[in-house]
């Protein structure tokens, strides 16, 4: 068995260790029913440090908590490859990399990340959609002292940083890939400063290695979002010694869409303070296959990564992945609750893996399903359920092609703030330059070509919506009658996955 354990140590003039030992003492894991773990070479590779310009840490910007700043910072690629030689057009490779922290400022300090963006994704506020790249208020070194959530444009997540990590190296023939067209690189930093001390500033970072001898495949980070944001999920109750957070569950429709094979690389859990226990457990065929990585008890400071149990190396096309994350809340009264979010005040799950070959699904996310169907289905009960009218092939089917507006009922009223009158399936699909903005914005008329001459007629709209139900019922685990072959909602909708209508 995989028993990798934290070894502490320190050394002194003598042994009595009961005086504090400063900077004389450290920890490590090991796994001391194997061998030694390899330890890859970095210093033939270049490398670029990614640091903060002495920014405070202590949040200044009003409604916004003074103790946890989340501060980014923007890295221009074509600067950075000024010594070395590269431009952000080029493909490079992130071999390892390592935090760089300010001494004395560990306590302050929660997490790093680091992102590849294409550049700042404008928000056009009248049109109530993001309406492309804007750069021109983008610099080298551009500091974003609000930055609790990623700038829009930000999404590729490819290093990671928390307490009591240390480096990191992937094998010599795997690599990161970085550039691109993705000209930028932004880190965020959080902070956590508690007790509000003053005056303190940071310069820290990460140092990212880099070769352009392009290895043969390219790694990727895949993160479970269990709960991550304020309202994703439900706050914890209080006064309990073990409570879990809902299973995050990424169904075998979401893994079928892998290109094969994933090699897992290394295996990272991350939680707040009351975080006592995580877990990403894998089901195959319907087997219990057990977590990827065995950990007895989750220790804030000690956040390291560790590779997968030897049996999970390899996961495989139709897998069933089930992130789960348990807490201790018996610091808070029994009649509080804790809540979920980003600030170290609240609590988190978010486990991770480095893994290879790299795949277009990074992220798998909680959703309750009756939380967020209605804004792909107004009434997941349509689903299972046979038409009024016996031309339609389903309750579902006949609810849209009779009105749009009210099957997506949340994306009409929230999403595109519609207030104008009903709009049916033939309408939609039909209306020629009057519904186009509609059609544009809902892809979910036929692409035959029918539409563009107003000729669909109503034989294929009513099978185009049969299959339109097929996808928004799919999400949540359901199929359509006729087909009754799955009647129970999933657990977790799985809404960023790549379904198909048919």
């Amino acid at each position: 068995e995989d028993r990798s354990i934290f070894i502490i140590w320190a050394f002194g003039s003598s042994h009595s260790f009961s005086a504090f030992h400063g900077t004389d003492r450290g920890q490590f894991t090991a796994n001391l029913m194997g061998p030694p773990p390899t330890v890859l070479d970095l210093e033939a590779y270049d490398y670029v440090d990614l640091l903060m310009p002495n920014v405070p840490m202590i949040r200044g910007e009003d409604d916004l908590d003074p103790t946890n700043p989340f501060i980014c910072s923007y890295f221009d690629m074509d600067e950075l490859g000024q010594e070395i030689g590269f431009t952000a057009e080029d493909k490079i490779h992130m071999v390892g990399f390592e935090p760089v922290i300010t001494e004395g400022n560990t306590q302050f300090i929660h997490h790093l990340t680091l992102f590849t963006c294409e550049g700042y994704l404008s928000y056009d506020g009248d049109q109530g959609e993001y309406s492309g790249l804007d750069d021109s208020n983008l610099e080298h070194n551009l500091v974003v002292p609000a930055c609790t959530n990623m700038p829009p444009g930000c999404s590729n997540l490819v290093a990671a940083w928390a307490v009591g990590a240390g480096a990191g190296a992937f094998p010599e023939d795997v690599g990161i890939p970085i550039g691109e067209g993705q000209r930028w690189l932004v880190m965020q930093m959080h902070y956590y400063n508690p007790t509000m001390v003053e005056d303190v500033y940071d310069s820290s970072g990460v140092r990212i290695h880099l070769t352009k001898d392009l290895r043969p495949i390219d790694a990727g980070l895949m993160n479970f979002v269990v709960g991550v944001v304020t309202g994703q999920h439900p706050p914890l109750p209080g006064g309990m010694e073990d409570v879990a957070m809902e299973t995050l569950y990424a169904e075998p429709d979401c893994t079928t869409q892998w290109s094969g094979p994933l090699t897992v690389m290394s295996v990272s859990h991350h939680s707040h303070f009351m975080g006592t226990h995580q877990e990403i457990i894998v089901e195959r065929d319907g087997k219990n296959l057990g977590p990827m990585r065995k950990e007895h008890r989750f220790d804030y400071n000690h956040q390291t990564e560790m590779e997968p149990v030897n049996a999970l190396r390899t996961l495989l096309p139709g897998d069933r992945l089930a992130a789960t994350c348990h807490f201790d809340t018996s610091s808070v009264p029994a009649d509080s609750e804790v809540q979920i979010g980003e600030e170290s005040n609240k609590e988190m799950c978010f486990p991770g893996l480095f893994y290879y070959p790299k795949q277009k699904l990074t992220a798998f996310i909680y959703f309750p399903p009756k939380a967020v169907s209605p804004w792909f289905i107004n009434d997941l009960e349509w689903c299972s359920s046979p038409p009024s009218d016996e031309i339609f092939d389903s309750l579902c089917a006949e609810k849209l092609y009779t009105d749009v507006t009210n099957y997506y009922n949340l994306t009409f009223s929230i999403a595109m703030g519609y207030k104008g009158p009903t709009i049916d399936y033939p309408s939609m699909c039909n209306g020629g330059d009057e519904t186009a903005e509609l059609r544009e914005a809902l892809p979910i008329c036929p692409t035959e070509g029918c539409t563009e001459t107003q000729s669909c007629s109503e034989e294929l709209m009513r099978d185009w919506a049969q299959g339109v139900c097929g996808f928004s019922c799919g999400v949540f685990g359901l199929t359509v009658y006729p087909d009754l072959n799955r009647t129970e909602v999933y657990n977790t909708a799985n809404v960023n996955c790549p379904n198909a209508f048919f």
